[in-house]
């Protein structure tokens, strides 16, 4: 069986059906955490009780809820990222796997075709008749004498680091 079906299937991602799957949760339960709790504490605003142990969990549920729905949105951009990358790469896949079944043997870089063009025989003629005629007109340079290194003293000594003479 190939890898490449055409069934719906083959082409389902289960985990990022999963993250959708997430994220919608996510947003769904910050929304029913906000909502109850901005409920109880219009009710609590209304009756003027002094429940306050109720009051201090609304105002944390209406935190929670809010920090719920902001994750579950911030999961449906990830998620959205993430599909689009997977896409893309099963994209550039698919596009790729005809071009390396083409070419199952490896590519060193030399060409096999021997026939060249009669311009590129000429030149690769012209080329070694040139070298071929240089090296052997080429006369035998007489060696040049090494020159000694002119100084001004006289002593033998030759440390580099000598201060200078002139005066300043």
């Amino acid at each position: 069986m190939s890898q490449n079906s055409s069934r719906p299937l083959s082409k389902f991602n289960l985990v990022l059906a999963l993250l959708w799957l997430v994220d919608v949760v996510v947003t769904a339960a910050g929304y029913l955490i906000l909502t109850s709790s901005n409920a109880t504490q219009a009710e609590f605003y209304t009756t003027q009780s002094a429940d306050y142990v109720a009051y201090f969990s609304a105002q944390s549920g209406s935190g929670l809820g809010a920090t719920l729905i902001g994750t579950g949105i911030l999961g449906f951009i990830v998620t959205l990222a993430a599909m689009v990358v997977s896409r893309s790469i099963a994209r550039n896949a698919a596009l790729a796997a005809p071009v390396a079944a083409a070419h199952d043997e490896p590519d060193f870089g030399f060409d096999d075709d021997t026939d060249f063009d009669a311009d590129e025989k000429a030149a690769v003629q012209a080329s070694r008749a040139s070298t071929a005629a240089s090296t052997t007109a080429a006369p035998a340079a007489a060696p040049v004498a090494p020159t000694e290194p002119t100084s001004s003293r006289t002593d033998g000594d030759t440390d580099t680091n000598d201060e200078p003479t002139s005066a300043r």
